[in-house]
């Protein structure tokens, strides 16, 4: 028996389910795929109020909330500043690794610029029950949300890749609360409101 179709067909396999986040056993009808399909938009199904959504972490300790964009991925550093480093910082050229990068653009958002934030983040969510999220494989993040305490320091970020619609979070107490489709376009619409270009354009 040829065993090089199954060699093939196995990874396949299971980078399928790791795209969909579906078995062979979940294939849907044409009416369930189309229900599926809606139920993964965003619809505003809570209404917290601001002084709720401030309660979850890393607002509930900010005094500040930046966006930023830049080349290469965020770094809080142990003196809690941000530093933006390259993506394969194990990577020596001459014997030197590269430099820490800067942000390019950095706009402090106004407390109701932070409202419609933390509102697209916990007040929207899937129109209906879903069976699995697709998962792009790419990161290339340009953009992050940046927290800073009533020091100034900076203590927590959520990194943004809106081109592959992925983020990364500095801890995972944060959350986004559900990813439905269009929440990280909702997201970069406030960045482009707020002045920021790169990443965004």
């Amino acid at each position: 028996m040829n065993k090089l179709p199954l060699l093939i067909s196995v990874p396949l396999l299971l980078l399928t389910q790791a795209l969909y986040g579906q078995t062979p056993s979940q294939t849907l009808s044409k009416a369930a795929a189309a229900a599926e399909k809606r139920n993964h938009h965003c619809t505003k199904n809570t209404r917290h109020s601001p002084e709720q959504r401030r309660k979850n972490y890393p607002f509930n300790m900010s005094a500040v909330v930046q966006l930023v964009s830049f080349d290469g991925l965020v770094k809080i550093t142990a003196d809690k500043e941000v530093i933006v480093v390259s993506p394969d910082p194990g990577v020596i050229v001459d014997g030197v690794a590269p430099p820490a990068m800067t942000v390019k653009e950095e706009k402090t958002l106004s407390p109701a610029q932070i409202d419609e934030l933390t509102d697209i983040l916990y007040n929207y969510g899937f129109a209906g029950p879903i069976i699995g999220q697709k998962a792009l494989l790419c990161y290339s993040p340009r953009n992050a949300i940046l927290f800073r305490d009533d020091k100034g320091e900076a203590f927590a970020f959520i990194e943004i890749c809106f081109e592959c619609h992925n983020t990364r979070e500095s801890s995972d107490q944060i959350s986004l609360g559900q990813m439905c489709d269009q929440k990280l376009d909702m997201i970069k619409n406030l960045f482009n409101k707020a002045g920021i270009r790169y990443g965004i354009k």
